[in-house]
């Protein structure tokens, strides 16, 4: 199997700057580590306007060791943005040479719209069984509020981050009564456009950022996969957070000076925004920006690995048959094979399990599955094996060439002999797993063209309880034989533990105009074979 593709995702927010790096694998995107540095891009941006000389440097070397874990770990495709902070910046030029010049990273600078927009889609993809119709993430420079209205979303951004507010107010430790005061009343004053648009129905939101999470697991329910809190539980504890020094809330609640500085902001906004909305349920999935970044980043590696695929199967093939042609063998029948098999394969895949990737394989084999003939017809099938492993196929690595060629030899003959074949291979056991049921599938599908005239034109599967009901098309209509059609069909019984059945009938044609007054449908003979 090919190496896993290695994706990484930078996110430069105003508070910190977090990397996570990620592995793309067959349906999922399976976490491979994930850094938070607390360099505070926001410090001085949103009073003076620029970012700090000291901040740039700092942000800069946390960028030179971001492309050295992407180095040392294989990432191959990154994206990397910077939010409310870096584009609001005068001097974020600056910033923006130094890294792609020094840590050989291009940043990307995005608004508010962007920035809600992935964190929408983290949080959907986060919540699948549930998704929520308010999302609210709180960062350093800005809230994003997304609210979905029927099936589409508004968002919004607002210049309510905690960092901002922190030095925009000079709220650097304690919170008096009166700042809370003033936190709440600007907060509410930029909400309540949005709120009094919203209408009612807002009752659970998504809560996202470091904040969010953070005050989820102090208030929250204790659910280790999804905290959540109610808004009472978090009004109830404001005062305990609100007014405590920085160094007692890094006793008190277990978190690093950085969070400490801005957790009573961050409370005060979400339990602000709470109200504002009618919203009585916080939930923080522990998603945000990078994740949303990810996921884009796995939806294109998948366009572009498909792509590929499909190149690289079609060039397999062609190295094929032209193997085929070199040895003088006739491929209609193979051909013929291979179709059935791709049919079978694809339409069963939930079933047999195989990955998808494995299916040029198995249309090789079916290709090739008798060019042993050039050689004796009488035990073909050892010398397709032999020339197979033999040949000069371009595109077979070792293990496609095993497959290959094991699936040549084992494609008639007993069943069991053919198992033996493959679990004494030097195959790994979930390799020997998927070519037993691939060799399975070319067995059925040899079956189906037995006497080699392209009878069979479709074959339709359905599971059915226990079994798989095979409704085959063929162009002369039913027979007294068609039983003999899932002769073959043994060995994929054994293995997935299901019977095998078929029905066969004509092509169905497609109704004539009807005349005036014309009436009537049309029919096909079917005959069911057990």
């Amino acid at each position: 199997m090919a190496t896993r593709l290695r994706l990484g995702a930078i996110d430069a927010g105003s508070n910190a700057i977090r990397v996570v790096i990620a592995e793309l694998a067959a349906t999922d995107l399976i976490r491979v580590e994930a850094e938070r540095i607390p360099v505070r891009l926001g410090h001085k941006a949103f009073t003076s306007g620029e970012l700090d000389t000291k901040t740039i440097d700092q942000a800069v070397a946390a960028f030179v060791h971001f492309r050295q874990r992407f180095d040392s770990d294989g990432v191959t495709i990154y994206r990397a943005v910077a939010t409310s902070a870096v584009r609001n910046a005068s001097n974020r030029d600056v910033l923006l040479h130094r890294l792609y010049h020094e840590a050989g990273i291009e940043l990307d600078v995005i608004e508010g719209e962007e920035e809600a927009r992935l964190v929408r889609k983290a949080v959907i993809q986060a919540m699948p069984g549930s998704p929520p119709r308010a999302i609210l993430d709180l960062g350093g420079g800005s809230l994003e509020v997304s609210l979905r209205q029927g099936s589409a979303w508004r968002g919004h951004s607002l210049p309510v981050g905690t960092v901002r507010l922190l030095e925009t107010f000079g709220l650097d430790g304690a919170i008096a009564e009166a700042e809370a005061g003033m936190v709440r009343r600007y907060t509410a004053t930029l909400m309540h456009p949005i709120a009094r648009g919203a209408g009612a129905g807002w009752t659970t939101a998504a809560i996202t950022g470091g904040n969010a999470e953070a005050l989820a697991k102090i208030f929250g329910d204790g659910n280790p996969s999804t905290p959540s809190m109610d808004l009472l539980a978090l009004e109830k504890g404001l005062p305990s957070i609100v007014s405590a020094t920085v160094e007692e809330r890094m006793a008190k609640f277990g978190v690093k000076r950085d969070r400490a500085e801005v957790l009573g902001i961050a409370a005060l906004v979400f339990a602000t925004v709470a109200r504002q909305l009618g919203i009585q349920k916080l939930v923080a999935p522990g998603v945000g920006v990078r994740e949303g970044v990810l996921i884009e980043l796995a939806e294109t590696a998948r366009e572009e690995q498909a792509k590929a695929e499909g190149a690289h199967d079609k060039a397999l093939l062609t190295a094929a048959r032209s193997f085929a042609n070199r040895v003088d063998h006739d491929t209609t029948h193979g051909e013929h094979v291979r179709l059935l098999s791709r049919a079978l394969f694809h339409q069963l895949r939930d079933v047999h399990g195989v990955p998808d990737d494995r299916g040029v394989l198995l249309e090789v084999a079916a290709l090739l599955h008798d060019v042993g003939e050039v050689v004796n017809q009488r035990g073909h099938h050892k010398h397709s094996e032999y020339m197979i492993r033999w040949g000069r196929i371009p595109g077979l690595d070792d293990t496609g060439r095993e497959m290959v060629a094991l699936m040549a030899r084992c494609h008639r003959k007993d069943p069991g002999r053919a198992k033996q074949m493959i679990n004494d291979s030097p195959l790994a056991k979930e390799q020997r797993v998927h070519l037993r049921r691939m060799t399975a599938l070319l067995r059925i599908a040899d079956g189906l063209d037995s006497e080699h005239r392209s009878r069979v034109e479709q074959v339709v599967c359905t599971r059915m309880g226990d079994s798989i009901v095979l409704d085959l098309v063929v162009r002369d209509g039913p027979s007294r034989d068609d039983a003999q059609l899932v002769r073959k069909a043994d060995m994929l019984k054994e293995e997935l533990g299901l019977d095998v059945r078929v029905t066969v009938a004509r092509p169905v044609q497609p109704p004539a105009p009807e005349a005036s007054g014309a009436s009537g449908s049309m029919g096909v003979a079917r005959a069911r074979i057990h």
